[in-house]
């Protein structure tokens, strides 16, 4: 089994915050057990839930307690919009974290490229 260094690491600026959002299985994790699933996580942060998109910047900087607490008033006060704008992409990286697949020659193409080969 080869490891590849993790794509998707993503800052996020909230007011006078900055995180960096790692895509990490404990990340997913923690998202998936609170909205059953990555697709629902991301949902729910489409349709504008500060909730939501506060629990996916600490699911992803990995804060908890009152650090995490803070989010939500955070997120609404820079605005849901700006903050949602800046963490989609890496809604998307973890459903992929390794970004590439490997060719049989050895070229790395992109996922989604591998995906409708297969099809």
């Amino acid at each position: 089994m080869t490891t590849k260094t993790l794509h998707g690491t993503t800052t996020v600026t909230v007011g006078d915050d900055v995180f960096t959002l790692t895509p990490t299985l404990a990340a997913v994790r923690a998202i998936e057990l609170r909205y059953g699933g990555l697709l629902k996580a991301g949902q729910a942060c489409d349709a504008m839930s500060v909730d939501a998109v506060a629990h996916v910047i600490a699911a992803g900087a990995g804060l908890t307690g009152k650090a995490a607490e803070a989010l939500p008033e955070a997120v609404f006060q820079a605005g849901v919009v700006r903050v949602y704008n800046q963490i989609r992409s890496y809604l998307m990286v973890l459903f992929n974290p390794r970004a590439i697949e490997e060719g049989a020659e050895g070229n790395a193409e992109p996922a989604a490229k591998t995906a409708e080969k297969a099809q």
